[in-house]
């Protein structure tokens, strides 16, 4: 079928419903607006459809985005197009199809195991959802990604089944493929054009998971530089002090990691449960620091077991990649009542297997994915009720949309557009909420609308146990005036473009700079810094 047949096809099918009035133009108007996107792609309207190949498809779709206005003609131009190539015998016409779903734990098995919910692609699986991947020109997810990940490049590798080199292009950006393959927010697949035209986001994230999955590893070897005598200190294993260790090692620095903890990893280890990130893949993928010889302090605290100064003196350079662990409070009455307690405590407890047991009825107070993982482990330690409240609506959620589905699957409600104002208890002991319904007054900075109480709504909900997870800050109480580093207004370090500090030398990324943020923004702020640190000593 040639591409004459497919055009008049097409509007008929497109502008069937208008008047017939209006008709006549809109045909000959879109008529010629198909006809030149073709030739602007470089193909021949008179050749038939089965000669249409990746550059012309790719060009196609990029230039009709450009220029109708219209996602829904868009869809229906792509559509008629995905079936004039599947008629032609051109396979292109898969790049077109539903995104691969994958699969899950059953519902009634999830809600009392910790075993990860989602399943992972097959290879094949796998391999097919990279075949969809149009190869932009100008990738928007490549754009749209903190580290810039070449996803283009890592998808068209998947596809031709060369897993060992997806998984070493990988390398070039951060150690830790698997765990951003299950944790990632994704803002590759929102950018991606498929959304554009009205068809599936290419599901990137799972493509990352699938190929460390079943690339062996073991086949992957690093070729790090030889030692070049200088040393670099880093406070914080969380994803930006991890891959601005593995950066810098790579470059032949000797790095020493300096954790306050028991265990390297930050939240990556010590908060996301396991049925979100299991604590082996963890392991596995930060064993890798090892491997580069980096040395890792466990269970050393700056600004209790050596100063931020003695850091200084020691090391040629300094990285602060401290996380944010200090839970906000909510500044009401009775917050500090026996039943009101924090996310992230409460989540570090259930995977040192401090806390076992939940029951009752718990409340999560709180729309980010802290909230989700909070409410969906007590769900699973045995907790009568869990419900979420949520004191915007539920548009402007910052969790993850696949962990608000799931939380929901799982049989947790979420309320939305209301807040606690007062904690209610007998004696000491936590029995209810006092709470308000909110509406969305005028944006504030940040551009979000600001909820404001509406007057005479308070009601009162029966509470056992009431999780905060509204949010956290870096705590750099360890940094004192001596050692010259400024403070932004908001608490968080401030830094050049280089990511340096007001001290020479000493540089910061990640939650200590952004505040609150994104593990792939924190591992783009390591790399950034390992880079920035390298320019820095070797001008020195």
């Amino acid at each position: 079928m040639n591409i004459h047949i497919f055009v008049f096809r097409l509007v008929l099918e497109v502008f069937i419903l208008l008047p017939v009035s209006s008709l006549a133009n809109i045909l000959l108007e879109d008529f010629k607006l198909v006809k030149e996107i073709f030739r602007e792609a470089g193909f021949d309207v008179d050749q038939d459809a089965s000669k249409i190949n990746d550059r012309v498809l790719e060009a196609f779709v990029r230039l009709l985005v450009e220029r109708e206005e219209s996602k829904e003609k868009r869809k229906k131009i792509i559509q008629a197009l995905r079936d004039l190539l599947k008629e032609s015998g051109n396979d292109l016409y898969h790049k077109f199809d539903p995104r691969i779903p994958m699969e899950t734990v059953p519902l009634d098995e999830r809600k009392s195991s910790f075993r990860e919910v989602r399943k992972g692609y097959k290879l094949e699986e796998g391999i097919r959802e990279a075949q969809r991947c149009l190869t932009c020109r100008d990738p928007r997810c490549v754009e749209a990604c903190p580290i810039h990940f070449g996803v283009p490049a890592a998808l068209k590798l998947l596809a031709q089944g060369r897993l060992e080199q997806a998984y070493r292009l990988s390398l070039t950006y951060y150690p830790c493929l698997g765990i951003m393959g299950r944790i990632c927010v994704r803002f590759c697949e929102y950018a991606c054009i498929m959304n554009e035209i009205g068809f599936d986001p290419l599901a990137i994230r799972y493509t990352h998971r699938v190929i460390t999955d079943y690339v062996d590893k073991s086949k992957v070897k690093l070729s790090p530089k030889p030692p070049i005598g200088k040393k670099v200190a880093i406070v914080g294993s969380g994803p930006a002090g991890v891959n601005a260790a593995y950066h810098l090692a790579l470059l032949g620095y000797s790095v020493t990691i300096y954790e306050a903890a028991n265990r390297i990893g930050g939240m990556l280890k010590l908060s996301i449960p396991e049925f979100r990130l299991p604590s082996n893949i963890v392991d596995e993928e930060l064993n890798i620091l090892k491997d580069l010889n980096v040395k890792i302090e466990l269970g050393k605290q700056v600004g209790r077991d050596i100063s931020l100064l003695d850091l200084v003196k020691e090391y040629d350079a300094v990285f602060i990649s401290v996380g944010a662990h200090k839970p906000k409070k909510m500044g009401v009455p009775g917050e500090d009542l026996q039943g009101v307690i924090q996310a992230l405590p409460f989540l570090y407890k259930v995977k040192i297997g401090e806390v076992k047991k939940v029951d009752g009825r718990v409340w999560v107070i709180g729309g980010g994915d802290v909230a989700m993982d909070a409410a969906r482990t007590a769900l699973r330690l045995g907790a009568s009720q869990v419900k979420i409240m949520y004191r915007r609506s539920r548009a402007e959620m910052p969790a993850d949309p696949e962990q608000v589905e799931d939380a929901e699957k799982e049989g947790i409600e979420i309320i939305i557009l209301a807040t606690p104002i007062e904690f209610i208890g007998e004696g000491n002991i936590l029995k209810k909420m006092k709470c308000v319904r909110m509406r969305l007054g005028e944006p504030g900075p940040d551009g979000r609308r600001k909820p404001e109480p509406i007057p005479g709504s308070e009601f009162i909900e029966e509470a056992d146990m009431v999780i905060l997870a509204i949010g956290q800050d870096p705590d750099l109480s360890f940094i004192k005036p001596e050692d010259g580093i400024e403070l932004t207004k908001w608490g968080t370090i401030k830094v050049d473009e280089n990511l340096m500090t007001s001290r020479p030398g000493v540089f910061a990324g990640g939650d200590a700079v952004r505040g609150p943020a994104t593990a792939i923004e924190a591992f783009a702020d390591g790399k950034r810094a390992a880079e920035s640190i390298h320019r820095y000593l070797q001008s020195t």
